[in-house]
């Protein structure tokens, strides 16, 4: 946890460890592997004995000196700073003297969400309030180091109280700044577009380089991600915020050198007013270290389950789900939805999802949202077919899309200030709707309501929340332009805060036009996310990898759809499609009741399989078995916390052409011994059963060419090739039985 030694606070985590050495300048000492030597002094860390470094840092030239926690404009800085703020008199210097170094609460953030202690009989959490202050001014800047017991990240946030006599302007705060010495640093970030969300991307550091990883499209975006990393030999850092809206990370490394990372909200159209005597807080942000990608991505899964998700379905096995979106869009009935349901539950699927259409007068996507009423002429009445989907064993759940407002709406007709737009100006319509302003108080509480009354009049067991384009009209009356970003999120989460607090056992999902809003924020109140728009087998696999590096697979929602894919035209096989979404919070987007007698036997089966292996697939420590699409082989292996099991999915690019391909299973115990299986697939001729030692099946591998060979040959396969392994503990025989 942390202690202080005479002027160096510690603070470990389970496995790492972050010095903070506080002086005139408080800076950072060290961040990486845990250090463990006891009663050890590490005062000497950043003096002259110990790297001379009280030389270097003491240089007032540009952007080097000691790595520092805090930064501002009008010091010896050149690089960028962590707090902009603009004085009455207009000028923007502002220098934070280090005031003192203390123990106290984690600091409340609300409406902002945040993470929290999961501590049942005690305090698990630890936080360190560092205090400066701009004496001019009588500007403070207060920064939270927070740390768990059982958990590697570490929680980071700021905030700036005015203490002087005239308002400010705050045009950046930034939630964490972590400084690094040395160069050679490689920036990690997550980049795409709709249907393409989370692409793995790698851009050196140089030395004089600036690196940004934003959104401005008032979402965390399908565009870039907030989750990143910085990585060299020697280990790993990651970062995230837990936010929902803009937000901007920069990497720049000096001559000195060092590296920097500010993680926070985007200061693009940012200008928030700081009256006398009042506080501002900003997002927080959550830092981790490991040795590698795959420590990075198990430290950030379980910090997310136990430390932002919250509620019933913290460690609870998620529903498998039909969703009637793809097998009917708009164009539904009473009947077909229950002709979905018979078959869905005589298969074993366990929840059924009413997608967009069952309201207003909503025939295509021109009309209707904010008229969360029942459009009885296609449901027959929403809460007696709701009741009958119940009957027939199945939960229900449906989809809203709050946020929005169509111009052919009787919300529209009724409260056309409830929109956001500009006067005077003609607003930009995507996806033919407009946006609510949810900055406004009156917006918020008829979303609460108008969802509430949705959620108790079906008694829905999951709701399905959509946001479907980007801010382009952000105007609020009453609001200034530079916090209208700001604002309008403290909307959305004042809104489902509520309607969480009153709906505490149903399960959220959050959706963005799929993966555009998927980040901690979210995750905060909805408990898994529609990954991405595009079920495409091949390209989901890509896509899912992105996701798994910052967030668990209970989070990463994952659908079996039709072939031809709705989205890329592309062929695979329905083993194929399964293998590729059998994974975390995992269901079925596709007309049933137009397949053959064939293909619903397959579906029964895998229903059957994922069902016997979901704990394991949704919770189970998660690691990656290769990249496929810079290589020829990927996937990833899910094993249990005792390594008694493994569920493992294999697949291979056949575009890299055909050769013996070994996969190595990580994350078992070296020493147990396992009986491997693969999971019967109708399009491949091969299975396998055999017993190797948990050592032999990483650092060896096994071949699995074989295990591919197609047998429906008439199938197209997209040029993916995939393949489920049961990776199971070999118990030992007592002396009787062995007899």
């Amino acid at each position: 946890m942390i202690r202080r030694k005479g002027n160096v606070y510690k603070l470990d985590t389970p496995n790492t460890t972050l010095l903070i050495g506080i002086g005139e300048k408080p800076q950072y000492l060290y961040y990486g592997k845990r250090l463990t030597v006891p009663g050890f002094d590490y005062s000497c860390v950043g003096e002259a004995g110990y790297g001379a470094k009280t030389y270097l840092y003491n240089s007032s030239f540009g952007g080097g000196g000691a790595p520092q926690l805090v930064s501002s404009f009008g010091t010896e800085e050149h690089l960028r700073e962590s707090v902009l703020v603009q004085f009455a008199d207009g000028s923007f210097t502002a220098r934070f003297a280090f005031v003192r170094a203390k123990f106290c609460e984690k600091p409340d953030l609300s409406p902002l969400p945040s993470s929290y202690g999961a501590g049942k009989e005690k305090d698990d959490t630890q936080t360190l309030c560092l205090e400066f202050i701009d004496e001019p001014s009588k500007l403070k800047l207060f920064l939270y180091y927070t740390v768990f017991e059982d958990s590697d990240v570490i929680a980071v946030s700021s905030a700036l109280y005015n203490g002087g006599g005239k308002d400010v302007s705050v045009k950046n705060l930034a939630s964490l700044q972590l400084d690094l010495d040395g160069d050679g640093f490689t920036f990690v970030n997550f980049v795409g577009d709709w249907g393409n969300e989370r692409n793995k991307t790698e851009t050196p550091v140089n030395i004089g380089a600036r690196i940004v990883n934003e959104s401005r499209t008032g979402a965390s975006s399908h565009f870039a991600n907030p989750f990143t990393m910085l990585k060299k030999d020697g280990g790993v850092y990651a970062f995230n915020l837990v936010y929902s809206g803009n937000h901007k990370t920069t990497a720049e490394c000096c001559y000195r050198p060092k590296t920097r990372v500010v993680v926070g909200i985007n200061d693009f159209a940012f200008d928030k007013k700081l009256p006398c005597g009042e506080t501002f807080y900003v997002p927080e942000a959550v830092m981790c270290f490991a040795e590698n990608e795959d420590g990075i991505s198990r430290a950030m899964h379980s910090f997310v389950q136990r430390h932002i998700i919250r509620g019933k379905w913290q460690n609870k096995e998620r529903p498998i789900l039909i969703n009637n979106w793809e097998a009917t869009y708009f164009q539904f009935n009473r009947e077909k939805l229950f002709a979905l349901a018979d078959e869905a539950a005589a298969l074993g699927v366990e929840l059924f999802v009413l997608d967009d259409g069952w309201f207003g007068h909503r025939d295509d996507d021109r009309s209707s949202l904010g008229d969360w009423f029942d459009y009885k002429e296609k449901t027959g009445g929403i809460a007696a077919l709701a009741d009958g989907i119940r009957e027939r064993g199945l939960k229900f759940g449906i989809w809203v899309e709050p946020e929005m407002i169509s111009e052919d709406s009787e919300l529209y007709k009724s409260h056309p200030e409830f929109t956001m737009k500009i006067p005077s100006r003609e607003p930009m319509r995507l996806r033919q709707q407009l946006m609510l302003n949810l900055a406004d108080v009156r917006v918020q509480k008829y979303l609460i309501r108008a969802i509430s009354n949705v959620i108790s009049e079906t008694k829905a067991a999951y709701v399905k929340w959509d946001y479907n384009r980007k801010m382009t009209d952000c105007f609020g009356k009453d609001i200034a332009g530079g916090e209208y970003f700001f604002e309008y999120m403290k909307g959305f989460y004042t809104v489902m805060g509520k309607i969480v607090e009153r709906f505490p056992n149903v399960l959220f999902e959050g959706c963005s036009g799929g993966g555009g809003r998927f980040d901690l924020g979210v995750l905060c109140f909805m408990p898994q996310i529609w990954t991405s728009d595009n079920t495409d087998a091949r390209c989901r696999t890509k896509i899912q990898t992105g996701t798994s590096y910052g967030y668990p697979q209970s989070a990463i929602s994952c659908h079996v759809s039709a072939s031809p894919n709705h989205q890329t035209g592309k062929e695979s096989a329905f083993e194929t499609r399964f293998n590729v979404a059998a994974l975390g919070a995992f269901g079925y987007e596709l007309d049933i009741t137009a397949l053959s007698d064939e293909e619903k036997r397959m579906i029964k089966k895998q229903i059957a399989f994922f069902k016997k292996y979901r704990k394991v697939l949704q919770f189970g420590d998660y690691y990656r078995l290769g990249d496929m699409f810079n290589s020829h082989i990927g996937g990833h292996i899910c094993v249990q916390a005792n390594k008694a099991l493994a569920v493992a999915s294999v697949w291979l690019d056949s575009r890299w052409g055909y050769k013996v391909d070994y996969v190595r299973f990580k994350g078992l115990e070296p020493k147990f011994v396992y009986e491997v299986t693969t999971r019967t697939q109708d399009n491949y001729l091969g299975d396998c059963k055999f017993t190797a030692t948990g050592e032999l099946l990483e650092y060896a591998g096994i071949p699995v060419y074989g295990l591919l060979t197609d047998r429906l040959k008439e199938s197209k396969t997209n040029g993916l090739y995939t393949r489920t392994f049961v990776i199971k503990k070999v118990e030992k025989k007592s002396k009787a039985e062995n007899k």
